[in-house]
């Protein structure tokens, strides 16, 4: 019993990670109605600015935020460098959907070249392990839950509460209708590039806390998992999202009692395709995309 509540709070923390990737791409999704391949590398991109942020002496709490904004900026770049040439041409899903996975490559080789191969960690320690009740828990990961839940939580009050935020709302539900409502379509999706990636950005940042570990490819190797999370939620749902990041990562750590963690994808691809069979439409989901 003390392996499963200890597995538990591991998994809190792996969903925390998940959940801020998942959010923001599925914010992203809801808004454009295509999948950016390239967003563990914007995860990635985020973990690196703010590790050299950090480096240069700034505050790690500021370096994080610095690597989440320049990540958001990144996001606005690609999308009006890359992405919406191709949405005005009505480029083919599986158009966009390639040109995602160029734009990964290109954003793998430009981290390479800047930050070379290596691995790096954060100059930080996550303190001590606490017991808090049942859970074991240091007071990073405590306060990389908390930092999760508040900024979801603040996103929240954006799309419910301001006007922009319901711009958010209609766009995703019907862009056509946006645009005859008098909504500017095109400023609603740049700003969801920028929303998008300061999520990365920053759970580029938890995920290098989490696996102690920074390399060139770290967050593309969590998207498999942050996408099982999204289809789980139910595609373009960012509540849905929250509740499927929840699952995944309870479900990836304390599966780490019966199998190797080196299973962990097996088991999310498990829980992926049993969602894809059984509700196709994702478990959580619910009338409307972005409620």
């Amino acid at each position: 019993m003390h392996l499963l509540f200890e597995s538990i709070g591991f998994g809190l923390v792996t969903a925390s990670v998940i959940a801020l990737a998942a959010v923001g791409l599925s914010l992203q999704v809801s808004v454009t109605n295509y999948i950016n391949f390239a967003y563990g590398d914007f995860m990635t991109f985020g973990a690196y600015v703010a590790y050299s942020v950090g480096a240069a002496g700034v505050n790690f709490f500021l370096a994080a935020a610095v690597g989440g904004a320049v990540t958001g900026l990144l996001g606005l770049a690609a999308n009006l460098a890359v992405f919406r040439s191709f949405i005005e041409r009505k480029a083919r899903l599986i158009t966009l959907l390639v040109v995602t996975l160029g734009v990964s490559l290109i954003l793998q080789n430009a981290i390479v070249v800047i930050w070379g191969t290596g691995a790096y960690r954060y100059p930080i320690r996550m303190g001590n392990a606490l017991h808090l009740g049942p859970f074991i828990l240091t007071p990073g990961a405590i306060i990389l839950i908390l930092l999760a839940a508040l900024l979801m939580f603040g996103l929240h009050l954006f799309l419910q509460y301001t006007r922009f935020g319901k711009a958010f709302r209609a766009v995703s539900n019907n862009n056509d209708l946006a645009l005859a409502s008098g909504i500017d379509v095109n400023r609603v999706v740049n700003w969801t590039w920028v929303v998008s990636g300061f999520f990365a950005g920053i759970a580029g940042v938890g995920l290098v806390l989490e696996t102690n570990t920074l390399r060139p490819v770290v967050g593309f190797n969590e998207l498999f998992l942050v996408f099982a999370a999204i289809i789980m939620g139910g595609i373009g749902r960012p509540y849905g999202a929250m509740l499927g990041a929840l699952a995944i990562g309870l479900a990836t750590e304390v599966s780490g009692m019966f199998v190797d963690s080196a299973y962990k994808s097996a088991i999310a691809f498990g829980i992926l395709v049993a969602v894809l069979v059984l509700r196709p439409q994702g478990i959580f989901a619910s009338r409307g995309r972005t409620d």
